[in-house]
């Protein structure tokens, strides 16, 4: 039974706009960077070379460098003995090697990423595959503003609702087309660069385009009250100049190499610094420009994620607000950009909610079928579309999708094999946690279904052998062959979708979230039976999957409530005018009978 300060905890979670998770958000410790302003990317976005969305370049994962600019990376934090902590994590399962517990660093979360396809979220979204065109008469650059706004709609959501969100470089699938032709355009570049300058006399047309490329890229990484040092970089770096050094046979460009190199020594994070001196002691003037060109990128991303970093909170507050008026925008350009949205509500409308009246009842009915509709997606099937409104979180239900399916799994294999050798086990309090851990150990990489499925035989195998540990630790005689071949073939048999403990235990879990979801009160709530041991992981998808439910519902809210309520009273209207029909009818014949009877 979970204490009344924990569930309020998870009363805040459905009350506020993941406002809690960013409490604990650390913040960069940048050098030369702090006070930075940005205008507000809501309204104007991201350059369109730092919208990697667009591309399916965003990820949310984090990464392995320690940067100041990408913030401190902290271990996710456990949820207490004996309660529910529902706060916004991402955990599939604990162990103590995997990356998704409290145990490791969250930077490893990014092996439990997935997507939905291999398009973009933007795509995704504006063309989710129903079969409709934009309306007669809708010009081009209304379609492309609709389709800008949607882009900058996916990365305000990304934003806002993982904490963890940041901009990585693109690289290309290696021996791809687009990987082939962009290695051979660089080396093309370097070598012609090589080239001229080993002319005798040496030859500077691609230096000076080099460094006029230079120069911009460090004006892109300075920020705005850096009025002297952006006016000393457009004064050393004046092209005009450098271009009559050049007629004057006077320029030394391995002095221009070495300057550059000192202004991004002062702009640069410190995870650069090494990379920085180790090119100050370059030779090759052609080497050191190429990797100065490589570590401005960096640079760039860097300032980008830092930009991020700073803004975060701001689009936290406007991200409802702005996501609404841009999915109002959407809709314009589309002649029903909600219909699989209204076929996912209405399939969970009950016959007996048609027969509500007053509007308290109408707005409990409608609360109802939006918490079954939202459960729906914990077992939503791959080839299906989802619906218009949360397809920018596919991913992130996907994968909720699959450590719920993991967790029933796991509980499953720990009550097959209590109900089989529980009698002969000494101490099942401290037996079935570790059990449990070293099962995870062998769960961990496993993504999928079919993944998981894979699997089944190492768990099983693990499961005998922790029996028979067990056993061995507590001076008991071991597990007969038979006994363990039995063992064995009870777990495989959990692969059954239609297992009869595996189906218990994922439809417990399903009605324990939903009536987290749909409690509104501080009232203790009791972990279903057999399900205890596996009170942290589902703490963990509860937290995830409220945080996502809370900001889809205040952004989309208005528009389920509209398509359940209408379709309610269209249904109670049209029985209405059947019955009157009927009446009518009924009427007609009785009339007519009884003149005949005259």
């Amino acid at each position: 039974m979970g204490s009344t300060e924990e569930i309020t905890k998870l009363r805040s979670v459905k009350k506020k706009l993941d406002s809690n998770s960013d409490e604990s958000d650390s913040k960069p410790n940048s050098k030369n960077v702090s006070g930075a302003t940005s205008p507000d990317p809501l309204e104007h976005g991201i350059d369109d070379d730092l919208k990697p969305l667009a591309e399916g370049e965003a990820k949310s994962n984090q990464s392995d460098t320690d940067s100041e600019t990408e913030g401190a990376c902290k271990p996710r934090d456990k949820s207490p003995t004996g309660g529910i902590d529902v706060q916004g994590a991402r955990a599939r399962v604990n162990s103590e090697s995997s990356s998704e517990n409290g145990n490791s660093s969250s930077s490893e979360h990014s092996k439990r990423q997935r997507t939905v396809s291999g398009s973009s979220p933007v795509h995704n979204f504006i063309f989710p595959g129903v079969a409709a065109s934009p309306p007669k008469f809708m010009s081009l650059e209304e379609v492309m503003k609709a389709a800008k706004g949607v882009s900058n709609m996916v990365l305000a959501h990304e934003i806002a609702v993982d904490k963890n969100f940041k901009l990585e470089k693109f690289d290309p699938p290696d021996n791809s087309v687009e990987k082939q032709v962009r290695d051979i355009m660089h080396k093309a570049f370097w070598d012609q660069l090589a080239d001229q300058l080993s002319q005798d006399p040496q030859c500077y047309d691609q230096a000076l385009v080099l460094l006029q490329e230079v120069r911009e890229n460090l004006l892109d990484i300075t920020l705005p009250h850096h009025t002297r040092l952006r006016q000393e970089i457009t004064d050393t770096l004046d092209v005009e100049l450098i271009k009559q050094q050049t007629e004057h046979g006077i320029l030394d460009f391995g002095q221009y190499s070495q300057y550059v190199l000192s202004i991004m020594a002062r702009l640069c994070a410190p995870i650069r610094d090494e990379t920085i001196r180790n090119m100050m002691k370059e030779r090759d003037v052609v080497g050191v420009f190429r990797g100065v060109m490589e570590t401005l990128d960096l640079m760039r991303l860097d300032m980008a994620n830092f930009t991020i970093q700073q803004i975060r909170p701001h689009i936290i507050a406007q991200s409802v607000t702005y996501e609404k008026k841009k999915f109002a925008e959407f809709l314009k350009t589309q002649n029903d950009g909600l219909e699989l949205t209204r076929e996912w509500l209405i399939n969970h409308i009950k016959p007996e909610d048609l027969s509500v009246s007053d509007d308290n009842a109408m707005r409990g009915v409608v609360n109802s079928v939006i918490t079954r509709s939202y459960l729906e997606l914990l077992s939503w099937p791959d080839d299906k579309l989802m619906p218009e409104t949360v397809v920018l979180d596919g991913s992130r239900i996907l994968e909720l999708r699959d450590c719920l399916s993991q967790v029933c799994i796991l509980g499953s294999m720990i009550l097959v094999t209590l109900s089989s050798v529980g009698p002969m086990i000494t101490q099942p309090d401290a037996f079935k946690p570790k059990l449990k851990r070293n099962l995870c150990i062998i769960l961990d990489p496993a993504v999928t279904d079919k993944e998981t499925m894979a699997l089944m035989e190492n768990l099983a195998e693990q499961i005998v052998k922790e029996v028979d540990d067990h056993f061995t630790e507590n001076e008991k005689p071991p597990l007969p062959a038979s006994a363990k071949t039995a063992l064995k073939s009870q777990v495989l048999e959990i692969k059954n979708p239609d297992h009869r403990i595996r189906t218990l235990i994922m439809k417990r879990s399903m009605e324990f979230i939903g009536i987290l979801m749909s409690s509104t009160t501080a009232r203790p709530v009791q972990i279903p039976p057999g399900l205890s041991t596996l009170q942290e992981e589902l703490a963990h998808i509860c937290g995830t999957l409220l945080r996502l439910v809370t900001h889809n519902r205040s952004v989309f809210g208005e528009y389920y409530a509209d398509i359940v309520s209408n379709h309610i009273k269209e249904q109670r209207e049209n029985a209405e005018s059947e019955k009157k029909i009927e009446f009518e009818q009924a009427e007609s014949s009785t009339v007519v009978a009884t003149e005949s009877d005259k």
